[in-house]
């Protein structure tokens, strides 16, 4: 397959939308010789929509431009440079219209169906901007190819365009796709002329489960047949190697992804803080328990799209959705930052009570109502902590199934497993230490003491303290904070006066306590000793 550049007289700017207070303020239409050659304007006919006007005798030197305009205007774009006045002007169209050069044989040499959508701006759509093209050697004309001017005037008339880039290739994208069985239809982002499918041509799945047995190219659309039928929830690129696009050769990709029918629960609400630190901001986690890869392309929180894109989450994933991930990051060191969606702005989630709606195409799949009284009720403050679910399989609003995170963890989990997931319940309430010698003045793991701990309990408050061999207190390690239900709490060997302590014999004594009622106590001893002595 070989390529081809646009060479020849081509259109190179349009002003369809003048406004009367503007800098430019009459129609123009810009067209440029993109030859090494001299050409003769005379051998050609400008056409508007299906007005046919021929041009006057002139000689266009190569690299320059001609500015054609109605007749009545030509002297306001003298100082522009080349000018050529029509006296049988056809008006251009604001919405859309087409611009077309033919030569004397009555071919068309360029061709340009313009549209205002192609503005993208609303502020340039409404008027007083030209439309610029990109890249002249570029053998097509469209959405891709085209942008509205970035010139103060709104316009640049006999020069080179604002815009203009030579090395520019368009890249082919398909925002929307239909998946059926053994069908899928690729939509342009807008009618597409320019491409053409050669010997050379590769579509690729990967992963390697399907092959195209034939395809059908219109300029809105690709459609692929495949060998066999896409396989449900799971994620496939289709690459489509050395395309010509524009006469340049190119080479695009298109994820796709057949979900199956959403169900209520797939996803679930699994965390919120609605109440944060100081100048933080809420959150809300939702996780799959659906046992199947779900895609967060057009989910909704409230009424906020969580994603206009493909985003994928695992089997048992976690996807915190904040405005700010690393303000996120900054107040919950242990957050998992790949697993946090930065959206514009969430629902506005009260502190004393609220609802979260998780929704998918209109349809509801998760709701959970909160109150500041599903805080457990030792905490005296619950600024910047989270209620945690406790389940997954039980229903999101049967009572007690959302409670605090636990302080020793900073007061919340975004983005990994909640401190207080009832999946990982033991049988009974234990309490154990890895080693009972340490030496916190040597190195490695032995330069800490680890305290483990696993409980039965639902919303054990947790106190920890340890003592000298005289009974007397060293350090009130942990006040009366939220455990969750397993954990570890480490100790440095330093006293509440940050002084390490005296080699010698230690003992613990920790304590969990429930809203319900339950104490239970643990004690034990460990060594202390100094490395080197």
């Amino acid at each position: 397959m070989t390529t081809q550049a646009q060479s020849g007289l081509v259109i190179t700017e349009l002003m369809p939308h003048p406004l009367p207070t503007a800098f430019l303020d009459s129609e123009y239409i810009e067209i440029y010789n993109n030859s090494s050659q001299v050409i003769t304007l005379q051998h050609y006919t400008l056409q508007v929509g299906n007005f046919r006007v021929p041009l006057a005798d002139y000689y266009l030197a190569p690299g320059q431009y001609m500015l054609l305009v109605d007749a009545a205007v030509a002297p306001k774009f003298a100082r522009f440079g080349n000018v050529m006045p029509l006296r049988s002007w056809r008006a251009l169209q604001n919405v859309a219209g087409s611009v077309s050069l033919l030569d004397k044989g009555h071919n068309v040499v360029d061709h340009v169906l313009y549209s205002n959508a192609w503005y993208e701006l609303r502020e340039k759509k409404n008027g007083g901007w030209s439309l610029e093209r990109i890249n002249p050697n570029l053998a097509c004309n469209n959405s891709n190819t085209w942008r509205a001017s970035e010139a103060r005037n709104g316009g640049t008339p006999g020069q080179r365009n604002s815009v203009w880039n030579a090395q520019y290739n368009p890249t082919i994208t398909f925002p929307s796709l239909q998946i059926t069985d053994s069908r899928i239809v690729l939509h342009f982002a807008s009618p597409t002329d320019g491409i053409t499918f050669g010997n050379d041509t590769r579509i690729v799945f990967e992963p390697a489960e399907n092959s195209i047995v034939r395809y059908e190219l219109s300029t809105d659309s690709l459609v692929l047949y495949t060998d066999r039928p896409i396989k449900w929830d799971e994620p496939t690129e289709i690459r489509l190697q050395d395309i010509l696009y524009c006469g340049q050769l190119t080479t695009t990709a298109v994820s796709i992804f057949r979900a199956s029918p959403t169900r209520y629960n797939d996803l679930v609400v699994n965390e919120v803080l609605f109440d944060p630190k100081a100048g933080g901001d809420d959150f809300v986690e939702l996780y799959n328990r659906s046992g199947r890869i779900i895609n967060l392309r057009g989910w909704q929180i409230g009424q906020h799209t969580i994603s206009s894109e493909d985003h994928f989450i695992e089997v048992g994933g976690y996807r915190a959705l904040t405005t700010s991930p690393d303000r996120l990051q900054q107040d919950y060191p242990h957050s998992v930052r790949e697993n946090m969606i930065a959206m514009q702005a969430l629902p506005a989630y009260p502190n004393t009570r609220g609802t979260v709606l998780l929704s998918k195409n209109s349809t509801l799949v998760d709701s959970l109502f909160y109150q500041s009284t599903m805080h457990q009720p030792f905490l005296a403050n619950v600024r910047g902590i989270s209620l945690e679910r406790q389940s997954s399989e039980e229903d999101t609003n049967s009572k007690g199934n959302f409670s605090s995170a636990s302080t020793l963890v900073g007061g919340a989990t975004p983005g990994y497993r909640n401190s207080t997931d009832v999946e990982k319940k033991v049988k009974k309430n234990s309490w154990w230490l890895d080693r009972k010698t340490f030496s916190p003045s040597g190195n490695g793991s032995e330069s800490r003491l680890v305290f483990n701990y696993a409980f039965s309990e639902r919303n054990p408050m947790l106190n920890l303290t340890i003592y000298d061999s005289n009974g007397r207190v060293v350090n009130r390690l942990i006040r009366n904070k939220s455990a969750g239900l397993a954990g570890e709490v480490i100790w440095d060997g330093r006293n509440e006066q940050g002084t390490l302590c005296p080699a010698g014999i230690y003992i613990y004594q920790s304590e969990i306590h429930t809203s319900e009622g339950h104490y239970q106590q643990f004690k034990g001893s460990f060594v202390l000793i100094h490395a080197g002595k």
